[in-house]
């Protein structure tokens, strides 16, 4: 265990120098801007983690250890944790958040690609720190992305399965030439998808600042804007057709473009998941704006509705959280809709959080399953995912997982409820948090922020942020006797 430990500060360290090395580009904003005290505190953040960070890295060089599905699991957790730990420096140094829990649950939002804030005015904010706070979620994007791909599969939390917390010796495989291959790529399109949306939003009408906020933003799916009513600033259909189209490139399986320049379109086509994921975005948008239409105040003409039935279902189902329209005034049948699409998510291998379109097409598979297995008895009829059938173990994981999902939602809306809050806010709040969504409904929704919150709530709110990126299990399993024994 004592190596263990080793290795994982070691990695720690490297994280916290690369982190610090990330800074730099928010403190020569915050020069450009003439932002000279939030230069002074992002620089005191970036010598105290590089420091910090190379004292560990070098003490701890010598440590070299094969790594287990414990390690991994510890690696993960740490990695998010120790990154959101650090990552709330610059704000608290600045004298930006002056409270360290509530700096802290600044920066896990970002790492996490929740998007929440404590902030009550954004644009008061310098912009050196701004840049900061959508860079820890573009980090955190990038991040998930590599991980779904490398180790995640390896600990059997990728979409389709779960942790096997009763096997932590299992050695983790080692990454391949081919998942080398595909990482990289990842990186490469998710840098190119970034530049790429920054200049269209910079033609389109924003300033450039604002594009790489958005697209930051955007691509990572943490919806962190440097304006208090976010897209809603922008009154452009261009800007708003480029944010939605980058929204559904986002919550797409960064994997299957790898695959298209092997198999061409059929990689999209005959994936169940990506086309299920379309179904629904189009199914959520045509009921989202027929409740407009029949229960609509008449604010808007139908166009205007039709597009913010439109932005709102794709920014809800891709777990984004950018907001077109002043949804706590839509009707209420249109809020369930959103409420629905936060729960399922994105697609898996995406930036995307929630329960994943993959999980919602096994289960609907399974529950067909049932009916026919009333039906028919004797007949043996497996699920299948992609014309291939899904183990017995892996529909088995996927209804693990989604009650979890349950369980962790109503005592995350039981813990709320000490706030002496609504019982809607209470399950809202909890599922916008755990998916990391970010927008919420009912009172917490109309002030804009969590930042009237206690700390214990705050502290609370920030790990299941965490908890919800890394899919529940990887936190969770830290609690059971079983992970910490030495065999």
């Amino acid at each position: 265990m004592r190596c263990t430990f080793g290795a994982l500060f070691k990695s720690l360290g490297m994280i916290t120098v690369v982190l610090s090395i990330a800074m730099l580009p928010p403190v020569l904003v915050c020069v450009y801007y003439g932002e000279h005290h939030a230069a002074a505190g992002l620089f005191h953040a970036i010598w105290v983690g590089f420091i910090v960070g190379m004292a560990m890295f070098l003490l701890l060089r010598h440590i070299h250890k094969e790594a287990t599905v414990r390690d991994g699991f510890l690696l993960l957790a740490a990695i998010w944790i120790g990154a959101s730990v650090f990552g709330a420096f610059p704000y608290y140094f600045a004298d930006v958040i002056t409270n360290p829990i509530d700096a802290f649950f600044e920066s896990a939002s970002g790492f996490s690609t929740t998007g929440a804030t404590v902030l009550d005015d954004v644009e008061s904010v310098p912009h050196g720190i701004l840049l900061w706070r959508s860079m820890t979620s573009w980090i955190g994007g990038l991040g998930i992305l590599l991980f779904a791909v490398a180790l995640m599969p390896s600990l059997g939390i990728n979409g389709t399965s779960v942790a096997e917390p009763d096997k932590p010796s299992v050695r983790i495989n080692h990454i391949t030439p081919k998942i080398r291959r595909i990482c990289l790529g990842l990186f490469v399109s998710y840098t190119l998808m970034t530049l790429i949306e920054t200049l269209l939003l910079f033609f389109g009408g924003m300033g450039f600042f604002d594009a790489v906020i958005h697209s930051l933003g955007t691509v990572s799916t943490g919806g962190f804007s440097n304006y208090n009513n976010g897209v809603m600033h922008f009154d452009s259909i261009f800007i708003r057709v480029v944010i939605v189209f980058f929204m559904i490139v986002a919550g797409t399986n960064f994997t299957m473009f790898y695959s298209f320049s092997r198999r061409g379109i059929k990689a999209f086509t005959e994936d169940t998941e990506y086309m299920a994921y379309w179904g629904i975005m189009i199914i959520s948008f045509l009921l989202i704006f027929a409740g407009l239409f029949f229960i609509n105040t008449g604010y808007y003409s139908h166009a205007g509705n039709a597009a913010n039935s439109a932005f709102m279902a794709v920014s809800a189902l891709t777990t984004t959280g950018y907001v077109s329209d002043n949804y706590i005034l839509w009707p209420a049948f249109a809020q369930m809709i959103l409420v629905l699409l936060m729960i399922i998510g994105g697609c898996s291998s995406s930036t995307s959080s929630g329960n994943k379109v993959v999980r919602l097409v096994v289960l609907a598979k399974l529950v067909l399953h049932g009916i026919q297995t009333r039906l028919h008895p004797n007949v043996v009829k497996p699920v299948k995912l992609n014309r291939k059938d899904v183990p017995n173990d892996t529909v088995s994981a996927v209804s693990n997982h989604m009650f979890l999902f349950v369980i962790i939602v109503f005592v995350g809306a039981f813990i709320m409820s000490l706030e002496n809050i609504s019982m809607d806010d209470c399950f809202t709040a909890t599922i916008s948090l755990m998916n990391n969504v970010g927008p919420c409904f009912g009172w917490i929704g109309t002030e804009g922020n969590f930042g009237n919150f206690s700390i214990l709530t705050k502290i609370f709110m920030s790990f299941i942020m965490i908890a919800g990126r890394l899919e529940f299990y990887t936190i969770l399993v830290m609690f059971t006797p079983g992970f910490w024994r030495a065999h």
